[in-house]
């Protein structure tokens, strides 16, 4: 111990290069009103601001039974364990061992011991012997120079980062449940339209027939309006699949097989959230899992490779052990007693062929590149912010638009029904202008769909929900 200190002097951890400083976000984000939130509400039960109690009790069977979410929960468990293995080598281990036997001679021990059994009387009858051992044993590493404590730092970080995964596992099924309930329900809606349309359709090609039939049209008018509507019919076997493939998809999300689909009302009762105010990229980045995650990987490369420079210096160990044990043997006189022990260890590391300096090296390359993947991480997120605003606001225009375009439809339909009571317009007239308002409305529905998608990516972007609650216009009459 006395020479182990002045060994370690001649030992030198290898130069390491520099590392850059991290990332500096903004003070805030450009497509979000950095107002405060007029209501606050629970990260962790955004898909409540929707309004469907459907939804919701669909969200939490997905929870309770979703297979990522287990091997995510799985893995958890599995790193604080190695956790709790590292803290324990921060105290002594402390071991009990005993033993009882007995011996059998019959014939085959040669020499004088194998003489001395037989002719004793014991040993005719095949038992020569016995004993027990009975010890007591600890030892202890103590942490002198912090290595040890290092390796417990990084095994913590390194659960708080698998922590942190899996809550980003658990954001993401959530996500995806409600983005395919949302799309099934919107689709279930562009179908009963879709169907309506069909129906006005047929009523068209027949008043259509019937012109022709009194001389009133030709066969190139019916022919286009039986080509417009299997037009429109072609557009229902897709939307039928589509809507079964979101359905399949929530049960097999929700632990079931795709045979046991999920069905979704067309009239759900969902409310799309407004896009929130008040989210700062310092809170966001604070809350995201996969950049909570980075940041634990940091740490716990930094820790490990303190851990690894403490391995050039030296170790020491203190042993105590203590035992209490009697031998007997046939004939001689049994022999017994209690032994001590207690000793003091030191090693240090002269030539290790350059192991120890190649893994610090390696240590520091691979904090390095965990610096790098956190920043990646960030400026990932914030673009991700910054996007999925874009397209909702995008959303959000695109069904203004539609919803006008809608109302106008309507009206076109109005006037045209009036005139045609009026003598002044064709049933035909009539017709295409139900044709094309439901048109419109199918547009309609396409854009909220689309307002829903952006508003999943919107609330994965932010790492969990938002502050704030409110809804967009509703969807004008349908025709």
């Amino acid at each position: 111990m006395v020479l182990a200190l002045p060994l370690a002097a001649c030992v030198h951890a290898p130069a390491t290069e520099p590392h850059r400083a991290p990332v500096t976000p903004p003070a805030a984000f450009a497509g979000i009103d950095g107002a405060a939130p007029e209501q606050a509400v629970p990260f962790d039960h955004w898909w409540t601001l929707w309004g469907d109690p459907a939804l919701d009790a669909q969200v939490e069977r997905t929870l309770a039974a979703n297979q990522d979410i287990r091997i995510a929960m799985a893995r958890v468990r599995a790193a604080r364990a190695m956790a709790a293995v590292a803290e324990s080598a921060l105290y002594p281990t402390i071991a009990a061992n005993g033993a009882v036997w007995g011996t059998v001679a019959n014939g085959t021990i040669d020499g004088s011991l194998g003489q001395l059994l037989a002719a004793s009387p014991e040993g005719a009858s095949g038992t020569a012997g016995g004993g027990h051992v009975v010890a007591l044993g600890a030892a202890w590493e103590p942490d002198v120079f912090g290595g040890r404590h290092a390796d417990r730092d990084a095994a913590r970080a390194a659960a708080l980062g698998t922590q942190d995964m899996a809550a980003g596992v658990r954001l993401m099924v959530v996500a995806d449940v409600v983005e395919n309930w949302q799309q099934a329900a919107g689709l279930a809606r562009r179908l009963i339209l879709l169907d309506r349309s069909l129906s006005a359709a047929d009523t068209l090609i027949m008043y259509a027939r019937a012109r022709m039939a009194a001389g009133q049209s030709d066969a190139a008018t019916v022919a286009k309006v039986e080509a417009a509507r299997a037009g429109i019919a072609a557009q229902r076997g897709p939307l039928v699949e589509l809507i079964a493939i979101r359905q399949r998809r929530l049960a097999v999300l929700a632990g079931d097989p795709p045979e046991k689909p999920v069905a979704v009302p067309a009239e759900s009762g969902l409310t799309l959230p407004a896009v929130p105010t008040g989210e700062l990229p310092s809170t966001v980045l604070a809350r995201r899992p996969d950049v909570r995650a980075t940041a634990a990987a940091v740490a716990a490369r930094a820790a490990r490779l303190k851990s690894l420079k403490r391995d050039l210096l030296p170790r020491f160990n203190v042993l105590i052990g203590g035992a209490d044990g009697h031998v007997t043997l046939a004939g001689i006189p049994g022999y017994g007693g209690q032994a001590g022990l207690i000793g003091l260890q030191a090693s240090v590391p002269l030539f290790t062929a350059g192991r120890l300096h190649a893994r610090i090296v390696g240590g520091d390359a691979d904090l390095d590149a965990a610096l790098a993947m956190q920043d990646r991480t960030v400026l990932a997120a914030l673009e991700d912010v910054e996007a999925a605003t874009s397209l909702r606001h995008g959303a959000d225009q695109s069904r203004a638009q539609r919803e006008r375009a809608g109302v106008e439809s309507n009206r076109r339909l109005v006037a045209t029904d009036a005139l045609f009571r009026a003598g002044r317009k064709t049933l035909g007239d009539v017709l295409e202008a139900r044709l094309d308002a439901l048109s419109a409305a199918d547009a309609v529905e396409q854009a909220q769909i689309a307002q829903g998608s952006a508003t999943v990516q919107l609330y994965r972007a932010l790492g969990g929900g938002w502050d704030g609650a409110g809804t967009v216009s509703p969807a004008p009459a349908k025709p």
